[in-house]
């Protein structure tokens, strides 16, 4: 039994911090500031745990294909959860979680067809600008980073609104901020599918156009 959780020590990581953003949101969602309180600190626990559970996998050389698929889907549910939710508080454009969806399923796909293939995650990016902009770690910290800045941001911004809600016109600075890193990551993520269409061309030109 212990071998075992050991084992899966990453991937029950990646299962919890998925299944805690549905509190996070539930709390930020509540109109009490408590609630929001305990939304916006739960939610930087949960952002703040992603990278951990690879961190785990590569220290206790568990690394398994699996797992990686499991990490992405642990992102992509709580990226999409989270836009949809910040586009309904009306704090991003709804264009947002509308990109977000449709590239996620678009890029999981394509991504499918190259794990059938044996070709890793990033492994598919060799031209010069998906490795830079894709595949590099600059990159990726970069487009990581970006996303953590809208969460928290939007985030704080409920919970401040529900604080003080005589002061929240003051929040109008804050709520831009929030409004235009949506926007950049999803020109980002926009440019990273892009990217991976051309890098992935010559599979998909096989699958498709055989």
């Amino acid at each position: 039994m212990a071998a075992a959780l050991r084992r899966n020590a990453a991937n029950l990581l990646v299962l919890a911090r998925t299944a805690l953003v549905f509190p996070a949101v539930y709390g930020l969602a509540a109109g009490a500031a408590a609630a929001r309180a305990a939304g916006f600190w739960l939610l930087l626990a949960v952002l703040l745990m992603d990278g951990l559970d690879g961190w785990l996998a590569r220290r206790w050389r568990i690394e398994t294909p699996t797992g990686g698929l499991l990490d992405t889907l642990g992102d992509r549910i709580t990226e999409n959860l989270l836009f949809v939710f910040l586009a309904w508080e009306r704090l991003v454009p709804l264009a947002v979680p509308l990109i977000f969806l449709a590239r996620s399923f678009c890029s999981d796909f394509v991504r499918t067809l190259l794990f059938h293939r044996g070709i890793g995650t990033f492994a598919i990016n060799t031209s010069a600008l998906g490795r830079l902009l894709v595949s590099s770690k600059a990159s990726r910290a970069a487009y990581l980073l970006l996303k953590f800045a809208v969460f928290t941001l939007g985030a704080l911004v409920l919970w401040r609104e529900a604080a003080s809600p005589a002061a929240a016109g003051g929040e109008a600075g804050l709520r831009a901020i929030v409004w235009w890193s949506a926007v950049a990551a999803t020109g980002f993520n926009l440019t990273r599918f892009v990217l991976l269409l051309f890098d992935s061309r010559t599979v998909l030109r096989e699958e498709f156009l055989p």
